[in-house]
């Protein structure tokens, strides 16, 4: 799993201590648009890199194709969880319907399911 960016920080300290509420769940949603557009320019790059240099190596251009298959796998999460917060349904367990633990939803805001059905699933 990617590492969590460092300004998702900020949205640990208001769900600490007021979980969900109306301002950290649009601080989810403005940090989550900003993933996403760092996670499209990285992807741009990898493209530019694998069109300007196609044979520069394999372990290089299987490098490069890791990256960009992880950045396409995180940013349909992303895309997944905007469309989630425009239902209303942000940081609900899609299993049980329960708030997703502060602790989960901070290391990924993205996440679909709580503790409980993560571990049961």
């Amino acid at each position: 799993m990617p590492a969590r960016p460092r300004e998702w920080k900020d949205v640990a300290m208001k769900t600490r201590s007021q979980p969900f509420t109306e301002d950290t769940l649009r601080e989810a949603r403005e940090k989550l648009l900003a993933r996403d557009a760092t996670l499209t320019e990285r992807l741009e790059q990898v493209r530019a890199d694998l069109r300007r240099e196609p044979a520069t190596g394999r372990e290089k251009d299987e490098v490069l194709h890791a990256i960009e298959e992880s950045a396409r796998a995180e940013i349909s999460r992303i895309e997944a969880a905007l469309d989630r917060t425009e239902e209303g349904t942000l940081g609900l367990c899609e299993e049980c319907g329960r708030e997703i633990e502060a602790s989960r939803f901070i290391a990924a805001p993205y996440a679909t399911h709580c503790k409980d059905c993560a571990r049961d699933g």
